[in-house]
């Protein structure tokens, strides 16, 4: 039987691990604020490689949702699966943006 707290499986742990850097969890607190936004490397200062990886990861941690229209991709926060599996995820990030409306 594995440890909840070591299987990568586990919802939450994948959530924290991918909220844990200060760049996607930027990227969750502004989706959470504007909802589905066009996100650019230019604003965080990295290249796209990097900001590739960052969406990879919170895709993979089933937080946001990808929408193609063309070439254009938007995100938009996965938040009927955060209320599911996470509850309390999305307050805590709004309290800590100080948005405490929506």
């Amino acid at each position: 039987m594995k440890n909840k707290m070591t299987d990568s499986n586990d919802p939450v742990l994948q959530a924290l691990q991918a909220v844990s850097d200060p760049i996607r969890l930027n990227i969750v607190t502004c989706l959470l604020i504007d909802g589905e936004k066009r996100i650019t490397s230019e604003k965080y200062n990295i290249v796209k490689s990097t900001l590739s990886h960052h969406i990879k990861l919170l895709k993979d941690a089933k937080l946001v949702q990808e929408i193609k229209t063309g070439t254009t991709k938007t995100y938009v926060l996965n938040q009927e699966y955060i209320q599911r599996e996470l509850p309390g995820l999305i307050e805590l990030i709004r309290f800590r943006s100080g948005k405490t409306s929506k």
